[in-house]
């Protein structure tokens, strides 16, 4: 065990800070050093939920960050000792930001209910039904190979518009502002710092409309933009999307809806990677204003570039092969 503690401390400062604060972390990490196997998000639930109990007097932004950093010994242990693949270990950490997220938004909506009530749908017949909402993951964590530095793409969405129900200590809200509301409550949950640092960093730039949209869509508008709206590349990125937390039948629909946008049968390869080259010119001429030397990401031949040709080859088969339409390939 102190080999191991001393590994982590050499390979990593900041679980050794984590180490040097919380020694009873130690004890914990006695327990899990000896199984390899990757814990599922269920059981990272579980954890999670034990955790926040002991730890019921801390903000909870202050909590899961200490949480994720416990979490990480663990993780880390393993990678560093080779004992899991690297594909085990992207997707222990995504579903750790996943478990994450799960807790930040249950947190979010409890708060935003007792302010404004619950978000409500009303059909035609008159018929009352509870509003959904899905934290929708790009990018690494959409792909399940979040590694350990990563910031995680997230775009928001809610089913309907609507008003809240009465009841609420500040009156009723659109569904609209609430699920705005929900969304800004979770990002200071999950990426305000703290003085042990944030759990993540989140980018919210993928979203419809960039920086100028909505910080939550509905799915009529959503689904709306990226038939009418979107750019190739914005498309593209939706490869690599799924549900990380809240509704996945919201998610489901929604997919259900777009995919053939994005996965389009008259899609040629020719066309395809055309496309792919419009999007690296536009990164390599930012580049070229930053004067930076090679970049192992964004550079020619980096890593960027492989996954770009990567999805255009998607994109150019998906629509007439659904197995390639899985976000991990």
């Amino acid at each position: 065990m102190l080999s191991d503690v001393l590994t982590l401390a050499a390979w990593s400062p900041l679980l050794a800070t984590t180490l040097e604060n919380h020694p009873d972390y130690v004890s914990w990490l006695q327990r899990e050093r000896s199984l390899t196997r990757v814990r599922t998000r269920e059981e990272l639930g579980e954890s999670l939920g034990r955790f926040a109990l002991i730890n019921s007097q801390l903000d909870p932004h202050v909590m899961l960050a200490r949480f994720r950093r416990r979490e990480l010994l663990r993780t880390y242990l393993h990678d560093i000792r080779r004992t899991r693949t690297v594909v085990e270990t992207t997707e222990e950490l995504s579903s750790l930001a996943d478990t994450t997220l799960e807790y930040a938004l249950k947190l979010a909506r409890q708060e935003l209910d007792n302010r404004f009530g619950a978000p409500q749908i009303v059909d035609a017949q008159g018929r009352i039904s509870s509003a959904e909402f899905c934290i929708v993951a790009l990018g690494k964590l959409g792909s399940h190979e979040l590694n350990y530095a990563s910031d995680i793409d997230l775009l928001f969405l809610f089913s309907e518009a609507g008003t809240t129900s009465a009841g609420g200590s500040r009156g009723q809200i659109s569904n609209r502002e609430y699920f705005v509301k929900v969304g800004e409550r979770l990002l200071r949950i999950v990426s305000e710092p703290t003085g042990e640092g944030a759990s993540y960093r989140i980018d919210m730039r993928l979203r419809p409309h960039g920086r100028d949209g909505a910080l939550a869509s509905s799915l009529d508008e959503a689904v709306r933009y990226y038939h009418q709206s979107a750019q190739d590349w914005e498309l593209q990125t939706l490869i690599r999307s799924r549900a990380a937390a809240g509704s996945q039948s919201l998610y489901t629909t929604f997919a259900k809806q777009v995919g053939d946008r994005v996965f389009r049968p008259d899609m040629g390869v020719g066309d395809a990677l055309a496309n792919v080259r419009r999007s690296k010119e536009k990164i390599d001429l930012q580049r070229e204003r930053d004067g930076k030397g090679f970049n192992v990401k964004l550079g020619r031949g980096g890593i960027r570039e492989i996954e770009f040709i990567a999805q255009a080859l998607q994109v150019a088969f998906g629509g007439k092969d659904p197995w390639l339409r899985a976000p991990t390939r």
